[in-house]
């Protein structure tokens, strides 16, 4: 396992359709974790939530979420960042369709990816990163490439 690396080292590990899971703390303590939609801009996860999302009021009440991206084949790239949600309903529905844009061509590519923002202004969420751990397996030999399975 190679631990320390950058977000750089990941190569287009961000750039694949592929869903994040953020966690966050709900006013009782437990985890609230929910798979999201994101891109990785300027080294932080960017994501939207349409207009009565629940993990926006939980985050409103407290900031602090932590999100993990990972892939399930060898060499399993992964980055958990640790830090603090800021949001903005600023430019919603560009940046949010800007979001939705890759996973709706790769997955569902006969609906218009607005469809997936809701009509009034949502927000538009960025994890401000308190610590970032980046990894994978490209050097373990006993993690063989895997072949897809069909």
């Amino acid at each position: 396992m190679r631990r320390g690396l950058a977000p750089s080292d990941l190569g287009d590990l961000f750039d694949q359709p592929r869903a994040a899971v953020i966690s966050m703390s709900l006013p009782d303590g437990r985890v609230f974790s929910r798979p999201i939609w994101h891109r990785f801009v300027a080294g932080r996860f960017v994501f939207q939530f349409p207009a009565g999302d629940r993990k926006i009021p939980i985050l409103e009440a407290d900031p602090r979420a932590t999100v993990v991206l990972a892939e399930d084949a060898h060499p399993y790239r992964a980055i958990e960042v640790r830090g603090r949600v800021r949001m903005t309903q600023d430019g919603y529905h560009d940046i949010g369709l800007g979001i939705c844009q890759p996973y709706v061509d790769a997955f569902d590519p006969t609906t218009d990816p607005s469809a997936y923002l809701s009509v009034d202004p949502g927000v538009i969420a960025e994890l401000e990163p308190d610590v970032i751990t980046c990894w994978d397996y490209a050097d373990d030999a006993m993690m063989p490439p895997s072949k897809p399975r069909l």
